[in-house]
């Protein structure tokens, strides 16, 4: 078998094995450059480790990577981890022609993982928080309300941008205190909230079914012409209120989500916690929340 007809069938064995939209067009990316760096001809059996390793270090394969030319890749860490994505698109790949028949060997089998240390996680200060909420506290009107409930919510419950966005009025339990999300890969969480949000969330849906917002379907937040508010425009909006607030440095929405986790873990300390409050399936995606207090560490070891 080739290995570009090898290909189009892995690609639909990962969609039939639940993996996301974005995994999937990343791990194409990587295999196509290998088809082509073989040949659109090359046979799967002729493959060998070599053929791979040889495949790694070459300037496609870091052009692919980076959407750059290889001599300007010089972020290391960044560097490491793109080329660790390309690492287990091939171990992937080969492994499924193995299970699947095409191969009787796995020419992969020799690939390891390049170590690198994940970028830290930015997050906002105390007094940057109150930068924005005194922001949006001088705002009136149903806009403002809901852009307020959105920073509260983002920053109380650590979801995801497109987790917010999702959110029906079915989702909601406010007798409770949870919601339902659809997070990451497109499973189902459940999120508790806090007073405070359970009593902004209340007055907010309150105010919607009076217009008429009142079925299981209905968003919970909604644009300027009624429509299911956006994850751009939730972007756009964070950043006008970081520059209101006079604050330079770069953040995103997701800045929010990293917030949340570091200050929850400084208040308990219980990164398993930490773990199951973002839905992360594997603890070591959640360790980068204990790096970060490193330095909370250092002042109190500096002061004892």
């Amino acid at each position: 078998m080739r290995l570009s007809q090898a290909i189009p069938q892995y690609d639909r064995q990962l969609a039939a094995n639940g993996r996301s939209a974005h995994t999937r067009s990343a791990y194409l990316r990587d295999l196509r450059a290998l088809s082509r760096w073989m040949g659109e001809d090359a046979d799967l059996a002729t493959i060998t480790p070599d053929h791979l390793a040889r495949f790694l270090i070459s300037a496609m394969v870091l052009c692919t990577a980076y959407g750059q030319p290889a001599k300007k890749t010089a972020g290391k860490p960044r560097v490491a981890i793109s080329v660790n994505r390309t690492k287990s698109a091939l171990r992937s790949f080969f492994a499924f022609c193995v299970e699947s028949g095409f191969l009787s060997e796995n020419p992969a089998r020799l690939i390891r993982s390049s170590p690198a240390r994940a970028k830290e996680p930015s997050t906002l200060e105390a007094g940057e928080i109150e930068r924005i909420r005194a922001v949006l506290a001088a705002k009136t009107g149903t806009l403002a309300d809901r852009d307020r409930l959105i920073f509260e919510l983002l920053l109380g419950t650590g979801i995801r941008l497109g987790s917010l966005v999702g959110l029906n009025r079915g989702d909601v339990d406010l007798e409770a205190g949870i919601l339902h999300i659809r997070a990451k890969g497109g499973g189902q969480e459940r999120v508790f909230l806090n007073p405070q949000l359970v009593g902004m969330l209340g007055q907010h849906l309150g105010e919607s079914a009076t217009q008429g917002n009142t079925a299981p379907n209905s968003p919970v937040f909604r644009s300027k012409s009624g429509r299911r508010l956006g994850a751009r425009q939730v972007q756009l909006n964070f950043a006008r209120w970081l520059a209101q607030a006079g604050i330079s440095r770069p953040f995103s929405v997701h800045s929010l989500r990293h917030t949340f986790a570091t200050r929850l873990y400084r208040r308990t300390g219980d990164l398993y916690l930490v773990q199951k409050a973002l839905g992360h399936r594997q603890i070591t995606t959640t360790e980068i929340y204990a790096r970060v207090d490193d330095d909370a560490l250092r002042c109190a070891v500096g002061s004892a």
